[in-house]
């Protein structure tokens, strides 16, 4: 049968749709489509609805057969699903289906008998229609998103250790098999202690407890966010973790992200222990050249004396070769004691005598220029300077790097009287200090070289000194976190720049 035949009190329309005024409320329906078939699959109706989801107005469907509209479904589906309505009373079909312009969509059908007295016993069908385009990708997005993350998880280098309420695992990556040295299979549905030192297990399991009933979501769990965990060879490790917590239905699951700290700890103690014995190293080195330089001091000035004693007695009464001789050993023993000066005030120049505090370096200068007085008489010097910053650090050691820098400046005249100038500006996070000379400067490739112990560019005849000043001024700025350079060219005089900086903490 094809139609449903009308019947005595049928209150549907000829054309097979129902009395009035029912119909009308479904036919206004645009978000479902709804409509009739007869038992043979053969539509009989059409709302508003099924018109715009597939595309097709009634004239085109209504009269012909629901498959119409499943050009991409095996006739044999239908066939099924409308035997399955038959026998069950209702049937449910999820699948692509096609809309009139070619257009594919996600269909959600669902097929309930009605009449069935109407048509001999065959029964007749009503169809809901629903467009799940939208919804399915969104689910299908998120599942494939779950999938993703899951295997990102699983391959993920850190280990992912998850477990349920009673504290037993339920997802071991591949991170934590490396980490710990279990296959997934010897661990899942086990205890997490497994993976936990015994001396420290019961501490674990309540920080878990503990965080969970917190309601917190996530942080770091342990001290400074480090848990102990224990290898499949017993072996112990500190390792940094975080921790999750989801609530999965009834169930709540804590998820730990794990990375092995174990050769940064070691790097750290290492670090640590060179630290402690470098400062031990430096400490008896400063002990052992003051004692050396206290003990050496004694007989120096012993055979000073008597060598200028020597000079002062015999000095015309011997022939030349001998007033040279005395000469020599008079030179040498100063040379001697200055260098053995400079040499302890290079060994503390490491380590600051003081606290460090706010240093005004206007003062600092100041005392630099009163300890310099006789030198910048003696040379016809002048000195001027703009208004200096306060900064951070040790006072006695910043008044040596000013008076070594304005000595230098001295010392390395050209014919001119030497002027000197001393600026500071901010840069960024540092103070950057200018003393600027017009003396005989220095040769670009040696910009460097200048700075090192022990290295001369002139004779001692021609300017005098140990060649450990400007290394002493290094080691200053770089003890309190700064840097030193110089920019010159021969002739032009030479203008030294070091930074200091702003913020205590990096200067401390």
């Amino acid at each position: 049968m094809n139609n449903l035949e009308k019947k005595d009190g049928d209150t549907r329309h000829p054309e097979g749709k129902p009395g009035e005024p029912e119909w009308h409320l479904i036919e206004g329906l645009r978000e479902y489509g709804i409509f009739l078939l007869d038992a043979d699959g053969v539509v009989l109706s059409w709302n508003a609805g099924a018109e715009v989801i597939t595309g097709y107005p009634p004239a085109e469907v209504v009269g012909r057969p629901v498959s119409v509209l499943w050009k991409s479904v095996e006739e044999g589906e239908l066939v099924g699903v409308l035997e399955q309505a038959r026998t069950m009373g209702s049937a449910r079909r999820e699948g692509w289906l096609m809309r009139r312009g070619g257009e594919e969509y996600h269909a959600d059908e669902t097929f309930s008998v009605i009449s069935p007295e109407a048509d001999g016993g065959e029964g007749a069908f009503v169809v809901v229609l629903r467009d799940e385009t939208e919804r399915w990708r969104e689910a299908e997005a998120l599942r494939l998103s779950r999938v993703t993350f899951a295997g990102i998880l699983e391959i993920a280098s850190e280990a992912v250790v998850s477990v349920n309420e009673s504290q037993r695992i339920t997802f071991f990556n591949h991170g934590a098999e490396a980490m710990f040295g279990y296959a997934p299979d010897e661990v899942l549905g086990e205890p997490l202690a497994m993976l936990i030192p015994a001396a420290v297990r019961d501490a674990h399991g309540q920080r878990v407890r503990d965080f969970g009933d917190s309601g917190v979501t996530a942080r770091h769990m342990g001290d400074r966010g480090e848990i102990t965990g224990m290898r499949k060879s017993g072996e112990s490790f500190p390792a940094e973790a975080s921790i999750s917590s989801l609530v999965v239905g009834d169930t709540r699951v804590y998820t730990a992200v794990m990375r092995d700290v174990s050769e940064r700890r070691r790097i750290e103690d290492a670090v640590k222990a060179n630290s402690l014995e470098l400062a031990r190293s430096n400490a008896e080195l400063e002990q052992f050249a003051y004692v050396a330089s206290h003990d050496l001091q004694e007989p120096l000035r012993m055979v000073a004396s008597y060598t200028r004693l020597l000079a002062r007695r015999y000095e015309g009464r011997l022939d030349a070769d001998a007033d040279e001789f005395i000469g020599y050993a008079v030179d040498g023993v100063n040379r001697m004691q200055e260098l053995i000066n400079d040499l302890l005030a290079y060994s503390r120049a490491g380590s600051r005598r003081r606290e460090p505090a706010d240093v005004p370096m206007d003062e600092v200068l100041a005392r630099a220029l009163k300890d310099l007085g006789p030198a910048i008489e003696e040379a016809g010097a002048t000195v001027a300077s703009s208004p200096l910053p306060v900064v951070w650090g040790d006072a006695g050691q910043l008044a040596q790097l000013l008076r070594n820098l304005i000595a230098n400046a001295i010392k390395f005249r050209g014919k001119k009287a030497p002027c000197v100038e001393i600026s500071a500006r901010r840069d960024g996070d540092d103070w950057v200090f200018s003393v600027s000379d017009n003396g005989i400067g220095i040769a670009p490739e040696f910009s460097e070289r200048i700075f090192v112990i022990f290295q001369r560019l002139h004779s001692r005849a021609e300017y005098p000194g140990t060649g450990i000043g400007l290394s002493i001024c290094r080691k200053i700025v770089e003890r309190h976190g700064g840097r030193i350079w110089v920019a010159s060219e021969p002739g032009e005089g030479a203008r030294f720049c070091f930074s200091l900086p702003v913020d205590r903490e990096r200067g401390s």
